[in-house]
């Protein structure tokens, strides 16, 4: 028996393993979710981990690429997870984020999708809705081809990269008060908390997009002509209560999914607190819906007391 088989046993020689393996030391990424909220009821933060820290952020040129790359690799294509999104942002989007969105992203570094599948479908449907109107009201080749260059291109991708541009710029102001757009070009400016990515924003614009696109380009072909008559009270009630009822709806669902956002949560507020008093959360909630909403209703008031058929004048700028 050896000198050592005397000694009293070390932690060493009980986990032999445990002194080799590196310490982890708590970093704001490293605390769950329960014991972070621990301590910001306790008043000692009133800030939360957006992310990851630790983990590589790709830019926004790379998440593109990353989606060129899968693009022409159809085989990585997740067609059935983007069709449950279709479906849902369209019956149920409040569902779609807390069920499916939310969790998915939850532990990556950026929550865009890395996936074009929603895209392709999205075009697919704008592609078909303007081969359908063309041949239905303006039958010429050429005609249906820049048809489906405004629908696709300006209505959808040009207009949604203006829009997501404004709400990154909005919701990065919202929820980072020192937030810049000149310093959000460096790289290290997406390691912020609660940093939002201009791909996110876009993510958010196509999903709201949906319902434009069922509403306006697939239920009103189908009733334009009752939609047609200039000064009938019915065709203009019915009209302009599906556009701005589509206008409204676009805004809902881009607050459900900034909403879906990990640090938007109120949870992460105290209640009491200075911090509670100016919720970026409430005040993305108030601006919705008693900024724009109620906006839109005056809107749609007014358009019917005057009588001014948006739908009407909608298809003539479109086919005049």
């Amino acid at each position: 028996m050896t000198s050592r088989a005397n000694l009293p046993y070390t932690y060493q020689d009980l986990f032999p393993h445990a002194g080799n393996a590196p310490r982890e030391h708590p970093t704001p990424a490293s605390i769950s979710g329960a014991s972070f909220s621990d301590t910001i009821r306790n008043g000692s933060h009133h800030w939360t981990p957006a992310r990851n820290l630790t983990a590589p952020v790709r830019s926004t040129w790379a998440h593109w690429r990353k989606l060129g790359k899968r693009l022409v690799r159809p085989k990585t294509l997740d067609f059935e997870t983007a069709t449950w999104e279709v479906f849902h942002l369209i019956v149920n989007p409040r569902k779609m984020y807390r069920h499916n969105y939310t969790y998915k992203h939850s532990g990556k570094s950026s929550y865009s999708r890395d996936d074009p599948s929603f895209l392709i479908l999205v075009t697919g449907f704008l592609c078909v809705s303007a081969i359908a109107w063309g041949a239905t009201y303006s039958p010429n080749f050429w005609d249906i081809g820049k048809l489906i260059l405004t629908m696709v291109v300006f209505d959808f991708y040009v207009s949604g990269a203006v829009i997501a541009t404004l709400s990154w710029i909005v919701s990065n102001k919202l929820f980072n008060p020192s937030f810049s757009v000149l310093a959000a070009l460096s790289p290290a400016s997406q390691y912020n908390i609660n940093y939002i990515d201009w791909a996110f924003c876009f993510d958010i614009h196509c999903n709201s997009f949906l319902i434009i696109w069922c509403l306006l380009y697939l239920v009103q072909f189908f009733l334009l002509p009752a939609l047609t008559h200039e000064y009938n009270f019915l065709s203009i009630l019915l009209g302009n209560t599906l556009y701005f009822g589509a206008i409204g709806h676009y805004f809902i669902v881009t607050f459900y999914g900034f909403n879906s956002l990990p640090f938007v949560s109120n949870a992460y507020y105290t209640r009491g607190s200075p911090v509670a008093t100016t919720n970026p959360a409430r005040i993305l909630q108030m601006i919705i819906l008693a900024g724009v909403i109620p906006v839109l209703a005056i809107a749609w008031i007014l358009s019917i007391l005057f009588r001014f058929n948006v739908a009407y004048t909608m298809v003539h700028n479109y086919f005049d």
